[in-house]
């Protein structure tokens, strides 16, 4: 009997172990894999620690960008009121010029009314001469110094006449040097806010630049939106717009043709050119009116070079637009740019 009861005590003992070791083995799997979970914890804590940093360079970076930038811009735009105040004194000089010249001109116009009627009075003189030369002839006694005097005289209102013709082509000389010089720097002007008007409009704008000689990609659009398919259409429309502006810029098609417009003698578009039929008979008039149109614009500002230039424009009025016009246009937007930042400057914590 004491055998049979230690045989069962070492049972238990046995079991006991087992179900020790078991528990063993779970705990240690369980520390297994809650050291896993730790590390994964602790792999994205890195991650995410790094990330932020990574987030926090990039921060400081585009901070350090946008103050870089803010400073070019106000650089830019202290710049901008530098030209601008310049453009504007020179455009209140060449005002001031235009007045002066048309002011002189008129002048000229009366001074020259006024020779039109010496001109008639000395012809009524010269008739005069002639019926005192007949008088003289008929009267030998007084004939050589009657001669003598009147030859004198009309001598000298010859002469003054003479000079005065003299000093007014001097005067007419003079202006149209001062109109053509007014002319150049009024060129000089609008090619100098041309290179700086895209850098500083912001928004949208009745003033702008205008691509002369660039044709419109809506019609293109349009109709091979009709035509093809939802994946291909926009492609054919870059192909056909793209063909036909290098068509419009070559130097060696020029659809134009002589005739009498408005009594002047102009180039007009040829409606009979081969090019121009096939394209309106294969994709449509509204087609065949925006190469037309870039033919037009390109003929009348760049018909030499044939090739896009741009302009400033008046899109409200679908005009070329005028130095005042884009001078006043960028003063108001300059005022209220200032505007914006007194206010936003007033709005920001002490």
């Amino acid at each position: 009997m004491a055998e049979g009861k230690l045989v069962s005590e070492l049972r238990k003992a046995r079991s006991l172990a087992v179900g020790l070791a078991r528990e063993v083995d779970m705990k240690n799997q369980r520390l297994w894999e809650m050291e896993r979970h730790s590390e994964e914890i602790s792999s994205r804590l890195h991650s995410m620690i790094a990330e932020k940093d990574r987030m926090n360079h990039s921060f400081s970076e585009e901070m350090r960008k946008m103050q870089v930038l803010g400073s070019q811009n106000t650089k830019l735009k202290t710049e901008l009121e530098c030209q601008l105040s310049k453009m504007h004194v020179l455009f209140q000089e060449s005002e001031k010029l235009k007045e002066e010249v048309a002011y002189q001109r008129k002048e000229l116009e009366l001074r020259a009314n006024e020779l039109d009627k010496r001109e008639s009075q000395l012809e009524i003189e010269r008739k005069s001469f002639y019926k005192e030369k007949e008088k003289i002839a008929q009267n030998p006694l007084d004939s050589e110094y009657g001669m003598s005097v009147l030859i004198n005289d009309l001598r000298e209102k010859l002469a003054e006449k003479e000079e005065e013709l003299h000093d007014m082509d001097i005067l007419n000389q003079t202006l149209i040097l001062r109109e053509h010089m007014s002319n150049n720097e009024l060129q000089a002007a609008r090619k100098e806010l041309i290179n700086v008007l895209p850098q500083v409009l912001e928004g949208t704008s009745i003033i702008g630049l205008k691509r002369m000689g660039e044709v419109a990609q809506k019609p293109f659009q349009d109709v091979c939106l009709q035509r093809y398919s939802s994946q291909d259409w926009e492609m054919r429309s870059v192909e056909l717009s793209s063909l036909w502006q290098d068509k419009v810029n070559t130097p060696n098609w020029h659809p134009f043709k002589q005739a009498v417009k408005d009594g002047k003698l102009q180039e007009i578009i040829d409606e009979d050119d081969s090019h121009l039929r096939e394209l309106k008979s294969q994709w449509g008039e509204e087609v065949c009116n925006a190469v037309v149109k870039a033919l037009l614009e390109l003929n009348e500002y760049n018909s030499s070079g044939r090739y896009v230039v741009s302009e400033l424009w008046n899109f409200k009025e679908n005009r070329k637009a005028s130095l005042k016009e884009v001078i006043d246009c960028l003063v108001h937007q300059l005022k209220a740019s200032k505007s914006l930042k007194r206010r936003r400057d007033g709005q920001r914590p002490n």
